[in-house]
């Protein structure tokens, strides 16, 4: 670690991180628990917000309390009923008095304290970023093409279909060939990890709570765009077991396209 990295540099900076629970398996969430812990222990001031989106869930809801109980950095929100993944995040607004504020998904593995230690030395050092994301892996070390340009119904449409077509404009919307090398400003980053300053998360109100699931990390992105600046940081990384849903299910279906429209009525319809 370099000396700009140092723990005392960044000691007295006060971190937060939420991640929505939807009947997760205790096991997994003893590992998550684990890892955001001590890949945060360089930073005395640290809140781990678990949002328990599935109260129905009894073994995972009296886990939850007891861990809640016993560590000071755990506070536990259980929502009343599973409103989506925006709501669920939002539940921690009324309590968010940290520097910076990192939503996770559950399937985050964050490999070392350096990677969270360089994000926060980034953002420290540019107040103009509002919203950082780094870059994300799958375990197995190759990197998940996650990045977007600013959506189209046009590109939504060719990734929904998932036809072999267009294949030049398909990787251009994920930013390929080489989008993932360097340092730049980003239109639309991935709900799976983001860092924001917590003044901007919670001048934007958090998420638009419209979106049950899918396109809120669109969404957010924009508004973030409005009043600060959102960066790619690929010299930071976390791992991301990556499941895809919204292919496997009609319901997934219907719900992303219910979320398409939300997006498209609020921002624009722009078809290309």
């Amino acid at each position: 670690m370099s000396q700009t990295n140092s723990h005392h540099d960044l000691s007295d900076v006060s971190l937060s991180l939420a991640v929505v629970l939807y009947n997760n398996e205790v096991g997994t969430v003893v590992k998550l628990i684990k890892n955001l812990l001590s890949s945060t222990r360089s930073f005395n001031n640290v809140a781990l917000f678990l949002v328990n989106n599935s109260p129905e869930n009894v073994d995972l809801q009296n886990f939850l309390q007891d861990q809640s109980l016993h560590n000071e950095h755990i506070v536990l929100l259980t929502s009343e009923t599973n409103s989506g993944f925006g709501a669920g995040n939002n539940l921690v607004l009324p309590f968010l008095d940290s520097d910076y504020h990192f939503v996770v998904n559950p399937d985050i593995v964050v490999p070392d304290e350096s990677q969270i230690a360089n994000m926060i030395v980034y953002l420290q050092a540019h107040p103009q970023v509002g919203l950082l994301s780094p870059l994300i892996k799958f375990p197995d070390g190759t990197i998940q093409h996650l990045l977007k340009k600013e959506s189209t119904v046009f590109d939504m449409a060719l990734r929904f279909t998932g036809l072999p077509i267009f294949k030049k404009r398909q990787r251009s919307f994920i930013n390929l060939p080489d989008g993932y090398k360097k340092i730049h400003r980003a239109d639309n980053v991935p709900g799976s990890f983001m860092v924001f300053r917590s003044s901007v998360f919670k001048s934007v109100k958090g998420f638009d709570e419209k979106y049950f699931l899918y396109m809120e990390d669109c969404d957010i992105t924009r508004s973030v765009n409005t009043i600060s600046n959102v960066t790619f940081y690929p010299d930071a990384f976390v791992y991301h077991e990556w499941q895809r849903g919204n292919r496997k299910s009609l319901k997934g279906i219907m719900t992303m396209l219910k979320s398409m429209r939300i997006y498209f009525n609020k921002w624009g319809w722009k078809l290309f």
